[in-house]
């Protein structure tokens, strides 16, 4: 994965035993052009506080845009369509949550997220 040499992160579903801060990584859409993916992914960072939720998502970010298009990753680009801080984790109030939608290209058959 691209993220996890920088920060930890999870695939659906999020564990019940996990670290903070975190960001969970979400497909919730895409599509395919001959040789391209073009993949919908949502990121929601979880931290103690929204300060550090919001760090640690646009250091996520950064990292993937960062990566995209290098020789050691299969991310060819990065395009954030929303991202902010929306308060509260709905499955455990006491922690904060950013998310980012976001579409990352990449080739078929050779992305790792």
């Amino acid at each position: 994965m691209a993220l996890e040499d920088y920060m930890t992160v999870y695939c659906r579903p999020l564990p019940a035993d996990y670290t903070l801060p975190n960001i969970l990584v979400t497909q919730v859409g895409g599509g395919d052009t001959d040789e391209i993916d073009a993949f919908e992914i949502v990121l929601d960072s979880r931290a103690d506080t929204e300060a550090d939720a919001l760090e640690y998502l646009r250091n996520a970010i950064g990292v993937l845009k960062a990566k995209a298009g290098g020789s050691d990753t299969d991310v060819r680009h990065v395009s954030v369509t929303s991202s902010g801080s929306w308060g509260a984790d709905p499955a455990r109030p006491d922690l904060a949550m950013c998310s980012a939608r976001m579409v990352v290209i990449a080739h078929q058959e050779q992305a790792t997220i």
